[in-house]
């Protein structure tokens, strides 16, 4: 059976959602060998308003790339979460930040709550490097392209000389995961 997988990275402008679902979709695309469309909007105000990225990862031609279900949904924030958990298929992946409110919407999903912020300022002490643990998050718990493949992505699309705090982060968020799992 093909693979199509569409995820939804959704918070807050200035969390830096649109970059994690850049570098997910050329880690998919030009490390792994399948095929991705990635697609972003955010409120006229940018920082702290609205902010929405879509990827599809498929090993098929991508006829059609817009996202109406999404089979993984990653909400950092309340209305981020209300306005889009309806999207997420049944036994969709969802993981939101641990100050968001779930509901009886999420009953039928893969809920994993984690404190992204918190774990971002532990870990390499600045808060905006929470794309980057969500982006190591997504990796340990989603098999749709592999752990080494994003960080190869990583590593190509941020500054030079900013490596190691950029791996910082991307490990946190795959421990986070792995103690999670567990």
């Amino acid at each position: 059976m093909a693979l199509r997988y569409s995820i939804r990275f959704s918070g807050a402008g200035g969390q830096g959602l649109i970059q994690a679902a850049r570098i997910l979709a050329e880690a998919a695309a030009i490390y792994d060998n399948k095929n991705a469309a990635e697609s972003c909007s955010y409120g006229p105000e940018a920082r702290g308003s609205e902010s929405r990225a879509e990827i599809i990862i498929s090993d098929e031609t991508i006829d059609y790339p817009k996202v109406d279900t999404v089979d993984f949904l990653m909400a950092l924030t309340q209305e981020a979460y209300d306005k889009y958990i309806p999207d997420l298929v049944s036994n969709g992946i969802l993981v939101v930040d641990q100050n968001v409110r779930t509901n009886d919407q999420a009953t039928d999903k893969k809920l994993f709550s984690v404190p992204f912020l918190e774990i971002a300022e532990s870990s390499c002490g600045r808060p905006n490097m929470v794309n980057i643990v969500a982006l190591g998050f997504f990796a340990q718990i989603n098999d749709v392209t592999g752990v080494k493949y994003i960080r190869q992505a990583i590593l190509a699309r941020i500054p030079k000389k900013s490596e190691d705090i950029y791996m910082k982060a991307y490990e946190a968020g795959l421990e986070a995961a792995q103690e999670l799992e567990k």
